[in-house]
């Protein structure tokens, strides 16, 4: 039986509720009662309309691939017949702008990637976005005649950017940043290095403003108040910020909840001892030094190394890796947390530096920024592993970092 007009509008405006929910608080946040509140129908609409909250959720999820799709057939559509290679980098940079700009689609669709990694009921339908973003890419790169190849380097591109760099841009340094690691990326996949001095954007716009680099550790603190700093990254990354609590903490550190908050009396404060624990877990001392030939490792074998460290053998993620991108997304949506965020984007690439270093055959000539950029396209990678059941993620990411990696920097 056909929908009336009414209870098609009362569908609609309940899709929309859920999209801004999940895009500026999480799936967590989508209830019955707040979408009431806001919708200003009954409590009991979402069971009538959609049979549940697993209904809603499916279909404002299928709401947003629609819009994504949309947007992306409008981007091919803005292509000449015979686009000149370039051509390429200033499309890329406005898609990739406009991309990062709060679009709500694009930021229910990252949320969706992220529930994939602990949720079965999401991993479906993140398959089916990441996939029709690879299409996407695949069908843009061969209209530009650039190797069709790198579309899984595009496709992670732009979706961790998003992540990184998503909603309003804290600072004008960090749309300069983000123009400049773009035209880099351009540049390495047309197989140049581009004009860029190697402007390590982030860190330098951390230590002009007066601040350090990256936090200081947690070295001087009592080795309880260090515990509770770990296990507080650990519950945020299996949890997620919602879970985050002094009584989930105190929980999983063993200790009794007044010892966790005689260290941490504030949640402001739990969440800094997150932050502070994971910040300092990367390593920050950079090599100059490129290892000899001699001791450098194919990239297939390197990418598998990589993809060892991000996911177990039973397929799930890193609780490090997953916190740290649950602080970026909280970053996001909660202004409280920007300069945590600042110290988060000056930390990454360190890793990536080396694993660029220990490559055979890889350029001589990459930096930090180009390392930079290994870092987004690398979470990027994670991000559509997700999607992949948990038995081939390992194996699915190696073949993606192998791939990705040899369009950019081989």
């Amino acid at each position: 039986m056909p929908l009336s007009a009414t209870s098609i509008m009362a569908r609609e405006r309940l899709i929309a509720a859920a999209a801004e929910l999940i895009a500026t608080r999480g799936v967590r946040s989508v209830t019955a009662r707040t979408l009431a509140d806001i919708t200003g129908q009954s409590a009991s609409a979402v069971n009538y309309h959609f049979e549940g909250r697993e209904g809603l959720l499916a279909a404002t999820f299928d709401a947003a691939a629609a819009e994504a799709s949309a947007w992306r057939v409008g981007w091919v559509t803005t292509l000449a017949a015979d686009p000149p290679r370039e051509a390429f980098p200033g499309w890329f940079l406005a898609l990739t702008m406009e991309r990062v700009s709060s679009r709500t689609a694009f930021l229910v669709l990252r949320e969706l990637r992220h529930q994939a990694a602990r949720s079965p009921v999401h991993r479906a339908w993140a398959r089916r976005e990441a996939e029709a973003a690879d299409h996407f890419w695949a069908t843009a790169l061969a209209r530009f005649d650039l190797p069709v190849a790198a579309a899984g380097a595009c496709a992670d591109y732009t979706e961790a950017v998003l992540g990184i760099h998503g909603g309003p841009p804290d600072h004008p340094d960090q749309t300069a940043w983000l123009v400049e690691t773009t035209q880099r990326f351009c540049a390495r996949l047309g197989g140049e290095r581009g004009q860029a001095s190697g402007w390590d954007g982030w860190r330098q716009f951390a230590r002009a403003r007066g601040g350090p680099a990256i936090p200081p550790s947690l070295a001087a603190a009592p080795a309880s108040a260090l515990r509770i700093a770990a296990s507080a990254a650990d519950v945020l990354g299996r949890e997620g910020m919602e879970g985050l609590t002094h009584r989930a903490v105190a929980a999983d550190v063993g200790l009794s909840l007044a010892a966790v908050s005689g260290h941490f009396p504030s949640r402001a404060s739990l969440v800094r001892a997150a932050f502070d624990h994971l910040i300092a877990s990367i390593q920050v001392v950079r090599s100059g030094v490129t290892p000899d030939l001699a001791d450098r490792r194919p990239l297939d074998f390197v990418a598998a190394e990589a993809a060892e460290a991000l996911f177990d053998e039973d397929g799930a993620a890193s609780p490090g890796l997953l916190a740290l991108d649950e602080l970026l997304t909280a970053a996001i949506r909660e202004p409280d947390l920007r300069r945590e965020a600042e110290d988060l984007r000056a930390s990454r690439g360190e890793n990536s530096a080396r694993l660029l270093q220990g490559i055979e055959h890889a350029t001589t000539q990459a930096d930090g920024l180009d390392a930079h950029i290994l870092s987004i396209a690398t979470t990027g990678a994670m991000r559509s592993a997700y999607a992949q059941e948990p038995a081939a993620r390992r194996a699915w990411l190696a073949a993606r970092l192998t791939t990705s990696v040899g369009s950019l920097f081989s």
